[in-house]
This record gives structure tokens, C-alpha cells and sequence, in this order.
């Protein structure tokens, strides 16, 4: 299978080429998140998450967005990958994503349908799930300008199907992520997200829910950078889950 995605994938960026050659780009973004994080087995994680995002408008009020993700685990969790416990550095599984935006289809009311590619470029646990992953993706954007303050109502879903592990005994993932995503206008420059990043999720394998709460208070001081804080909080136990995390993020638009 493996030999077979390869080809497919190179084969869809050389096609996509010519097209966003003649697309107008929009600005691009570059998100860096730090996770800290504390697991219910008694482990830490740190992440660091550099994110990119490069817009292509591409005609009739179409966008295509390409994302990529290099993620970097530095923990103390046990796994195939780190037997003795102690804290180890590694990179974790990448990703590109492709992202396509509808015009309005009502006002103020966009759709967006996605489709995700994990490389196991992390290998075992728990620095990766040591497997190749796809996940298709949907959802919407809604803004209310004239609620509140603004309020921007933004759920998507993603399934993720695994495939192809790369050592024995690994099961292949078969997950649902939900993020019910509202974002609220305050003062100022600030705004309040709640799910901007961390998932309801849905284990099909072992019909395990985990369910957390997360919120991030963000500030947009200039059209060049932006911060944001926050944290989640985990309101169910699910597998490999987190109790709570702390995150932050500083994102640069060019």
C-alpha cells in the first residue's frame, strides 16, 4: 500500500502545481504551538508544533488552503520507542492537509470539506502511531457580525482511518475527532475560542469517547502576529488521553 500512496500523492502535488501556479495567493501563516501536557498514566509531554497554512483563491469565491505540520515530542511516556521511561526528543507524525473553501452559500455561511495525510514519520509509540493515516474532513464557518460582539460558529469533523503499520501488533486507528469550535469577539483585539485545537474524540476500536473541554484567549495586536493561551481539561478518560494540557501559540502572516 505504501508503495502504491507514494506515487498517488507526488502525483496530486504535480497536478495541483499549474493550478495554484494561476491561483492568487492570500497570506500566508505560520503557527508555532508549545503544548504542556500531564497524562493520566502519570507521564509529561512537551510539544512543540510549527503549522503552516498557504491560501490560494481560486476563482468564483473558491479557496484552496495547503497546511503542513512537523510536530516534536519531548517526553517521559513509555512505549515500543522508549522502553526505559526516561525523557527522549524525537520528531512525531507529520502531516499535509488539503483544504478547500466554498463561496458563501448563505450569508456569512461557508462550507469546508478537507482531506489529511499522517505520515509515520514519528515510527512507534510514543513518539507516532506507526502506520500511515487519511482522514477526510467537514464542517462549516458561520460568522455573526451582529452577535455580541461577533461570534464565529466553526464545528468540523475529521475520521481518521490508519493503514500499512509498519511494525507487528500495531492496531490501526479508526478515530473520529470533533471540534465544535465557537469563536467570541471581546475587547479590543481579543477574542475567546473554545476547541480551537484539541478534540472530542471517538475511538472505533475500543468504543471509548474522550471528551475534554478546552478554551484560548487570543490577541491579534497587528496584521503581522498574532498570540494566543489557554488549556484543556479532560471531563472523560479515553485511551492514551490526557488529564489537562496548557498551550499557547504565536502565529507571524506574511
Amino acid at each position: 500500500m505504501r508503495r502504491l500512496i507514494l506515487p498517488f500523492l507526488l502525483a496530486t502535488m504535480a497536478c495541483g502545481i499549474p493550478a495554484a501556479a494561476q491561483a492568487q495567493m492570500g497570506t500566508i501563516r505560520l503557527d508555532n504551538w508549545l503544548y504542556y501536557q500531564e497524562n493520566f498514566d502519570g507521564s509529561v509531554r512537551w510539544q512543540y508544533r510549527p503549522r503552516v497554512f498557504v491560501p490560494f483563491a481560486i476563482g468564483d469565491g473558491w479557496t484552496f488552503t495547503q497546511r503542513v505540520d512537523v510536530p516534536f515530542y519531548y517526553t517521559d511516556k513509555t512505549g515500543p520507542a522508549n522502553t526505559s521511561g526516561g525523557y527522549e526528543f524525537r520528531v512525531s507524525d507529520a502531516l499535509v492537509e488539503e483544504i478547500f473553501d466554498t463561496p458563501d452559500v448563505a450569508k456569512n455561511f461557508r462550507l469546508r470539506t478537507s482531506v489529511r495525510f499522517v505520515f509515520p514519520t514519528g515510527g512507534q509509540s510514543p513518539f507516532g502511531s506507526d502506520q500511515w493515516q487519511v482522514a477526510p474532513g467537514l464542517g462549516f464557518n458561520w460568522r455573526l457580525p451582529e452577535l455580541l460582539r461577533g461570534v464565529t460558529v466553526a464545528p468540523y469533523a475529521r475520521y481518521f482511518f490508519g493503514f500499512d503499520p509498519r511494525s507487528q501488533g500495531v492496531t490501526t486507528v479508526r478515530n473520529l475527532n470533533i471540534f465544535p469550535s465557537v469563536d467570541f469577539r471581546l475587547t479590543g483585539n481579543w477574542a475567546l475560542s473554545l476547541y480551537p485545537e484539541q478534540a472530542i474524540s471517538y475511538n472505533d476500536r475500543t468504543n471509548q469517547w474522550f471528551v475534554p473541554i478546552e478554551a484560548m484567549l487570543v490577541n491579534q495586536p497587528s496584521k503581522e502576529f498574532s498570540y494566543g493561551f489557554g488549556g484543556a481539561y479532560a471531563l472523560s478518560r479515553g485511551d492514551g488521553s490526557y488529564r489537562w494540557l496548557a498551550e499557547a501559540r504565536l502565529s507571524f502572516f506574511f
